[in-house]
C-alpha cells in the first residue's frame, strides 16, 4: 500500500486542536468580558499591572488550551479525529476551475431564482391592487 503524499494526518489533527483551542478561548474571554459588564465588576489592579479582566482572559485561554488537552488525550477522541483525517486525505478535491463554474452556475441560478420571484411578486400585488 503506498503512503499518501502531503501533510501527515497526526499533524493536521494537532493543529485543528490548537485552532479550536483559540477559537474556545477567544469565545470564552468574550463570554467573561460580557458576564463581568453585566455584573458592573470593577476592574482592579490585582498582581504587578494584572487587573481582574487580565486574569479573566488568561484564565479563559488556560481553560481552552486544557479542554484541547483533555480531548485530545482522549483515545477514542483521537481515533476518530485521525480517522476522519485520513478519510479527507482520499477526497479528491475539486480544481480551480471546476470551483469557479460551480459558483458561477450557483450566482446565475439565484439571479434567476430572484428574478421569478420578483416577477411574481409584482404580479400579485398588482393584482391585491386591483381586487382590494
Amino acid at each position: 500500500m503506498e503512503r499518501a503524499t502531503g501533510v501527515d494526518p497526526k499533524r493536521l489533527v494537532a493543529i485543528f486542536y490548537v485552532f479550536a483551542a483559540i477559537v474556545l478561548g477567544v469565545f470564552l474571554e468574550k463570554l467573561a468580558e460580557v458576564g463581568l459588564s453585566f455584573a458592573r465588576f470593577n476592574d482592579q489592579q490585582v498582581l504587578w499591572d494584572l487587573t481582574w479582566s487580565d486574569l479573566v482572559k488568561y484564565a479563559s485561554y488556560a481553560v481552552a488550551a486544557g479542554a484541547a488537552l483533555v480531548v485530545w488525550r482522549n483515545p477514542r477522541a483521537q481515533t476518530v479525529s485521525l480517522e476522519v483525517a485520513g478519510e479527507l486525505k482520499k477526497v479528491t478535491w475539486p480544481s480551480l476551475r471546476e470551483t469557479r463554474a460551480a459558483t458561477v452556475a450557483v450566482v446565475v441560478a439565484t439571479f434567476v431564482a430572484a428574478i421569478i420571484l420578483g416577477l411574481f411578486d409584482f404580479i400579485w400585488a398588482r393584482l391585491s391592487t386591483l381586487i382590494y
